[in-house]
């Protein structure tokens, strides 16, 4: 006898099947009304709602996809028909796909026509594609059914789409405040979508952006620093003493109308705000904005909700939970936290920062922080742990320093470790707040002759003033984080992060200062907001990607200074360099980033590209932009540091 495993049924789920697109996602609309899926259908029509299943109109607005992912999932656990949740990760492989780099979701997907393709806060549409993926990451909420390899493109999704957030928050006089109901999705500007809906700051959306937020798990500073601005502006902008509702009115069309009215005590915020003015507006078809929702025609009035106590639960009962969970986990960390001070004067845990880190364990699942108060440390630092914090209390009184010349240390070592002032062999380091310098051309007035053993012919060599300096050699090391931080040199390699085949370097808010290369990485890297200062030598900047074609070192919004004729940069392994708006100082020689001449194979040609720069006293023809050369056309905007490190690390 064959027994043959039965599974539950459900109408709803089976309907949801019915229409889900091919590729993955679901439609809001079947013949122009909202989609039941508590209708049973009839053969025809079933026929007929699977010949469209080709069809590009999936969406996330309205609820749709999200909905129906998750009432998928909870069907599974009760009926255990793999059909449903076979769906339904269908249906969350859809949320990845139409994820943008940049982090945020279009309304619709494929069917980017119209406003479409702008990120969409627009009725919750990207936060609750970000919640579902959230729960895939987390495995809550009956997510842990899913299977684990969607775990991480989840994580890292939530992740990009926080980021993106962050990014798209706007700002009004320097200071943050919420968000516009959909963006751009390339410069992350406020944008408008139908004739009524208008740029503005948003008073429904902003709410569900800030809760998703406070539900976030990783609560950085720059995540804290959103929703607190946000708070106060929901603080700010809140109407007082009114009520909006429907009122009975024969004289119009279905007899009613939607009014706002004297209530004492009670609160409300407007849909729109005016970004510069802060004052509540409306609109009708016409796409003229108006002060009072009593100007825009009845059809307007009542088909579209222009006031709500949307931040109400927000400020009295959401927020202050968070602000209480806040501060324990802070207490807590704050118990658990390996934290060491080190004081030149000995008013610390130790004297010397090699002695800190010699007191380290030598891994460590959570971050060890390493706190130098002010003071000159002229130490050689030696550091091959992982999970560590160097963070200095100054970033200009904070000094690491040595003098050690590459060329004299070869002469007696077999290698570059112990090469430069701060040595790395350790990943997952942050740097913060330091002076890290290599002083030897500093304080040289010309060359020296040294005797050298390396040297088998003449027993001696010439060290330069201007030869190789390094402040930062790292060998194994990736994920380096190097913020506020000086790198300081006279002559080359002064920052010289090294691991060809997975080195991932990130430098931001940085001065960097040196000779011939003395930017130099291998690998992965990206540089914002820095300034590189070239004292000598034939190139400042320098990068082999030779073992990836991937690999790329990319500066954005970086400026670029030197001595008259300083060249911009080189290589002679295969290299690729972004340079996104950057600016050039009038010193700067008219030489694009040159191939040296080399025995190396170059396999991937050269790759060299340029968006939006400029050179004080007149721009040079070779920096025009060319993204449109690199391989897949990328857009200036989207050009970030997820976009450099992909899912290998997602920057915090």
């Amino acid at each position: 006898m064959i027994c043959v495993k039965s599974f539950s049924q459900d109408l709803v789920a089976d309907n949801m099947l019915l229409f889900q697109r091919n590729y993955g996602g679901w439609p809001k609309h079947y013949k122009e009304e909202k989609v039941d899926y508590k209708k049973e259908y009839t053969a025809l029509e079933k026929a007929t709602i699977q010949d469209e299943s080709n069809r590009n109109d999936a969406t996330i607005d309205n609820d749709a996809t999200s909905k129906e992912i998750r009432y998928l999932i909870k069907i599974y656990h009760q009926t255990k028909n793999k059909k449903y949740l076979s769906a339904a990760e269908n249906g969350i492989k859809y949320l990845l796909k139409m994820q943008y780099k940049n982090g945020g979701f279009p309304q619709f997907y494929p069917d980017l026509s119209s406003y479409r393709h702008e990120i969409t806060y627009n009725d919750w549409a990207m936060v609750n594609a970000l919640n579902v993926l959230n729960d895939v990451a987390l495995k809550r909420n009956g997510f842990d059914a899913v299977d684990s390899s969607f775990i991480k493109p989840s994580k890292n999704a939530v992740a990009k789409g926080v980021d993106c957030i962050l990014k798209t928050q706007v700002k009004v006089n320097g200071k943050l405040t919420v968000w516009c109901q959909q963006h751009d999705e390339k410069t992350l500007k406020p944008a408008a979508a139908r004739k009524f809906e208008l740029i503005s700051l948003s008073g429904a959306e902003s709410v569900g952006i800030v809760k998703f937020l406070m539900n976030y798990s990783q609560q950085s500073p720059e995540v804290i620093k959103a929703i607190e601005a946000a708070i106060e502006w929901f603080k700010k902008s809140k109407i007082v003493g009114y009520k909006y509702e429907e009122v009975v009115d024969s004289s119009l069309p279905k007899g009613r109308d939607r009014v706002i009215l004297p209530e004492t005590g009670n609160v409300l915020w407007a849909r729109f705000y005016d970004i510069q003015t802060n004052e509540p507006f409306f609109c009708g078809r016409d796409g003229i904005k108006r002060k009072n929702l009593s100007e825009i025609e009845h059809e307007r009035r009542v088909g579209y909700a222009w006031y709500g106590s949307w931040a109400k639960d927000l400020l009295l009962r959401d927020y202050p939970k968070w602000k209480e969970g806040k501060s324990k986990v802070k207490s807590q960390k704050q118990e658990n936290e390996v934290r060491i001070v080190v004081d030149i004067n000995g008013k610390g845990n130790f004297k010397t920062i090699q002695d800190a880190i010699n007191s380290l364990s030598d891994s460590s699942t959570t971050i060890r922080t390493i706190f130098i108060k002010n003071g000159i440390y002229k130490e050689k630092i030696f550091l091959e742990k992982n999970n560590v914090i160097l963070e200095g209390e100054d970033e200009d009184k904070t000094v690491l320093s040595q003098a050690i010349a590459r060329d004299e240390w070869r002469c007696s070592n077999a290698d570059d470790w112990g090469v430069a002032t701060l040595n790395l062999k350790g990943s997952d380091i942050t740097l913060k707040n330091l002076t890290i310098e290599n002083s030897y051309g500093f304080n040289h007035e010309k060359e020296i002759t040294i005797g050298c053993e390396s040297d088998t012919v003449k027993h001696e060599k010439k060290i330069r003033k201007d030869g190789h300096q390094m402040a930062l050699r790292s060998f194994n090391t990736t994920r380096l984080k190097v913020v506020h931080c000086k790198l300081r040199a006279f002559g080359g390699d002064t920052v010289s992060p090294w691991n060809v085949e997975a080195g991932m370097f990130y430098f931001k808010d940085c001065v960097m200062e040196g000779g011939v290369d003395f930017y130099c990485p291998r690998g992965w890297a990206f540089a914002e907001n820095c300034t590189f200062i070239a004292h000598t030598g034939p190139a400042s900047i320098w990068h082999d990607g030779s073992k990836n074609e991937d690999s790329k070192t990319v500066f954005k919004n970086c400026t670029f200074k030197g001595f008259e004729g300083f060249k911009l940069g080189r290589y002679h392994r295969d290299a690729q360099f972004y340079l996104i708006e950057c600016s050039f100082a009038k010193e700067m020689a008219d030489t694009n980033i040159y191939r040296v001449k080399t025995n190396n194979i170059i396999q991937w040609g050269d790759r060299i590209y340029y968006y939006n720069c400029h050179r004080d006293g007149g721009d040079y023809k070779w920096f025009e932009n060319n993204l449109d050369k690199a391989t897949g056309s990328p857009v200036a905007a989207n050009i970030d540091a997820a976009w450099v490190f992909g899912d290998r690390w997602i920057l915090k």
